[in-house]
């Protein structure tokens, strides 16, 4: 599943980063989007874009088509 897939609160496990520009990868591998990562949904928008992310104890906004190219397992 994809990260935009998950329900506000769940948490899941990065598997994957798919397709995303080179400078977008080395940004989010830098903030701790790494394999195995474990992440939680904290919110998203009233329109849907953007949601909130934590990962490594840190609180992020994603555009929701970022989190399409992120692959995750619960």
């Amino acid at each position: 599943m994809v990260l935009s897939e998950l329900k506000i609160g769940q948490m899941a496990s990065i598997v994957n980063i798919n397709a995303i520009e080179p400078m977008m990868r080395k940004k989010l591998l830098n903030l701790g989007f790494l394999p195995k990562a474990k992440i939680q949904l904290l919110r998203v928008a009233p329109m849907g874009d953007p949601i909130a992310i934590r990962c490594a104890n840190s609180s992020i906004a994603l555009r929701k088509s970022i989190a399409n190219q992120i692959i995750v397992e619960r």
